[in-house]
């Protein structure tokens, strides 16, 4: 089969879990002797190979490029998402591409930067098309349905960006969300496609992956991964932490992966410090050294993230986790490997105070860690890529022949 993938971003390109999570599918696709092509986004146009995978890159077409870190204004960012609702000016380039590669089946991931009219030049050549929905663009222009809370309903800047994009909707044959809590999040808005959605977690790459089978010693050492940032959650963690007692903070240790705003990273310091916790913050680590040095992991969101890769890459590592119950995450939950609390006041502290009083748990839920990383594998996760492709691919020349044969009056 030939398949073309496309994301915002792309190796080399990071951001976050959505670039790791396509990743491992086009990998995993080609692996299993599909031909896999990617489309994304870049700052110039080329074309290059990752493991097999035909990468085609072409440049941002809007008012700046998003690659571009420099500061703007609000009025051009207005401006920005506007275009992105509808930018036709991809429709030349990608409808060649598209005729070059001539794919069986389009998967579309991340679209912002694309636009949504991205589907309709797929569609406009007849291409099966697949879109998995890893984030809440359509809905939201930041991406995210969070403005100091998370949004029960759409603000007006994000009516007008909808009100362009909910017409493309019925592009896509299949949707796929990453989480049930995605799934049901854009239902609630367009219920007309629940009759074409499934339900397919991310999937976490254990092939590689050194266990952490150390015990803990005097401390316990509770770590955080991620953006260092106050709607991480990360300002709600160290407002718990220094509400516990003398006693249960000289039994603890935090440690912080992960880039921030250096004024805000000092603030953290100075809390921790005033409040007698001993904490070190690594700055950007490669994922081997974090995850064997701490005992817990501890993921703070307040917002409703659309899945939670962070909760499965550390049971993979054979570490129990400290989750919060919002939006996909609570769907990643298990008693066996986890313990869970809502982001309130008291709530993470109450939690890391059971957990520092019932130190055998951690061997407990540390041994049932991999087997739960496990209902996360890659292959399960390409496996229902594949049969969502052959339905889909099915259903259209079922639809065509039908078509074709029906009889005319």
């Amino acid at each position: 089969m030939k398949i073309l993938i496309t994301n915002t971003y792309y190796f080399p390109a990071f951001v976050g879990g959505a670039e790791i999570s396509v990743k491992l599918l086009a990998e995993g696709l080609r692996a299993t002797g599909n031909q896999v092509y990617v489309l994304t986004t870049g700052v110039e146009d080329k074309v290059y190979t990752v493991n097999g995978v035909i990468v085609i890159s072409i440049k941002q077409l809007n008012i700046f490029n998003s690659y571009d870190k420099k500061p703007h204004s609000q009025f051009l960012k207005v401006f920005w998402h506007l275009l992105d609702s509808l930018n036709f000016l991809y429709y030349f380039k990608v409808k060649s591409i598209l005729k070059r590669i001539q794919p069986d089946i389009a998967h579309t991931n991340s679209i912002q930067g694309f636009s949504p009219f991205l589907w309709y030049i797929i569609k406009q050549q007849k291409i099966p098309l697949v879109h998995s929905m890893r984030d809440y663009y359509m809905l939201c222009h930041k991406c995210s349905l969070y403005n100091s809370n998370n949004c029960n309903t759409l603000c007006s800047p994000c009516k007008t960006t909808h009100s362009v994009k909910k017409h493309f909707f019925k592009f896509p044959d299949r949707f796929i969300g990453i989480s049930n809590f995605i799934l049901s999040k854009y239902q609630s808005y367009h219920p007309q496609i629940a009759a074409k959605s499934r339900l397919i977690y991310n999937a976490v790459d254990t092939r590689n992956t050194s266990f952490n089978t150390s015990e803990p010693t005097q401390k316990i050492v509770f770590g955080y991964i991620g953006r260092i940032d106050s709607d991480k959650g990360v300002s709600y963690m160290v407002d718990e932490i220094a509400s516990l007692d003398v006693a249960e903070k000289s039994n603890l240790k935090i440690l912080f992966a992960g880039h921030g705003n250096p004024g805000f990273i000092n603030k953290l310091k100075l809390k921790l410090k005033l409040n007698d916790v001993e904490c070190e913050f690594l700055g950007v680590v490669k994922q081997d050294d974090f995850y064997h040095n701490i005992n817990v992991l501890v993921v703070p969101a307040l917002w409703n993230e659309p899945f939670g890769r962070i909760v499965i890459e550390s049971l993979s590592y054979m570490v129990p986790v400290c989750q919060s119950d919002r939006g996909g995450l609570k769907e990643l939950y298990s008693s066996d490997t986890s313990w869970i609390f809502s982001p309130s006041k008291g709530q993470l502290a109450a939690q890391l105070s059971y957990i520092l009083k019932n130190r055998e748990q951690l061997a407990v839920k540390k041994a049932n860690c991999v087997r739960e990383a496990r209902n996360f594998s890659v292959q399960k996760y390409i496996s229902k890529h594949l049969s969502l492709y052959k339905e889909v691919t099915g259903d259209l020349v079922s639809q065509a022949v039908t078509i074709a044969t029906k009889p005319t009056l």
